[in-house]
């Protein structure tokens, strides 16, 4: 094993690898075509107020949130396809299981519904973990981690609904009210509940969730999306979701999000439907938050070799001082060129 200057660190990189390339090795075993969708979109899922947007050639455009809209048209012409891709929030400060920029893997396939994509999720998300423990040991002795990733297999996990879950945390001094997601407190005491088994959480309101997905047919409030919670504080390692395959209620739903005069930048999207856009749903998972909730770390930034998370600057600030780290040679050009 080569010299590490930053063992904890090469350790987690170099596990996080071995996780990816077994996503990899699962997609392509189950016959899933890898495409490359764009990074620059004009495009939102969740809205333009944690999107990262840039001005290219003139136009106000945004960093991919989600390959979602360009997965879909793809799975048209191959079936089933998967990408991983990087991804891009403006989330809030602060967080410490929150990165700006992280890489998503997405899957989308025809015909399939939310049990599908439950087992999809978890079996390729085990093969990822498995070959990480295979290929990983001395990585993970170093890092004291032994994760236990059989229990996310789907005949192995536990599943509530959402007002089951909420229900069950506000009798526990839960804050979260009716239409917001759970936070990491409620995610423990869910999966304590069960005894810290993996938890499929069925059916979140729709107010919280993207506007293509598809509605509970008994009750429109929900939508037909499902999230994995790993306990002992991990979090959310995944999400599914059955999507819309009518033109009129994909607009409904834009102008319920409060989204009408963006309809236009979606119509491309829409239109597909017309033209036999069959049942279909995907996945979406970010590695470095599996890593980072799996390995018990404490910062998601640990995940990353360059992080990008809530403040933290990416710009360097010209009044910064210029650290030479004890070395002559580079004090030398700091004050030949007067750098300082």
């Amino acid at each position: 094993m080569p010299i590490r200057r930053s063992p904890q660190r090469a350790a987690i990189l170099s596990a996080k690898s071995e996780f990816i390339r077994g996503i990899h090795e699962y997609f392509r075993k189950e016959r899933y075509t890898l495409v490359e969708p764009p990074i620059l979109t004009d495009k939102t899922l969740y809205g333009e107020h944690n999107a990262v947007s840039a001005n290219v050639h003139g136009e106000r455009i945004f960093l991919s949130q989600c390959a979602t809209f360009e997965l879909e048209p793809l799975a048209l012409v191959y079936g089933k396809v998967y990408t991983a891709s990087p991804a891009f929030r403006n989330e809030p400060s602060g967080s410490k299981r929150h990165l700006a920029e992280y890489t998503h893997v997405k899957a989308e396939a025809l015909l399939v519904d939310i049990e599908d994509l439950m087992r999809l999720a978890g079996d390729a998300i085990h093969h990822g973990l498995l070959r990480m423990k295979d290929n990983s040991e001395e990585d993970l002795a170093l890092l004291n981690a032994d994760p236990e990733i059989d229990g996310l297999l789907y005949d192995n996990t536990e599943h509530i609904t959402y007002d089951e879950a909420l229900k069950i945390t506000q009798q526990k001094g839960s804050k979260t009210a009716w239409g917001e997601g759970l936070k990491r407190v409620d995610e423990i005491i869910l999966t304590e509940h069960f005894n810290n088994a993996y938890v499929w959480l069925h059916f979140p309101p729709f107010v919280s969730e993207g506007f293509p997905y598809r509605r509970l047919p008994e009750d429109r409030r929900y939508s037909m999306t499902c999230d994995l919670i790993a306990p002992h504080g991990a979090g959310e390692m995944v999400g599914v979701a059955e999507k819309i395959t009518d033109a009129e209620e994909l607009i409904e739903n834009l102008i319920e999000k409060g989204m009408r005069h963006q309809i236009k930048d979606y119509w491309n999207y829409i239109a597909l439907r017309e033209y036999g856009m069959p049942p279909h749903g995907g996945i979406g998972a970010a590695p470095e938050r599996i890593i980072y909730g799996l390995l018990g770390l404490d910062h998601i930034r640990l995940t990353k070799p360059w992080p990008r998370y809530p403040g933290r600057k990416i710009i360097t600030p010209k009044e910064r001082q210029l650290e030479t780290h004890g070395s002559e040679f580079l004090e030398n050009l700091v004050l030949k060129y007067q750098l300082s």
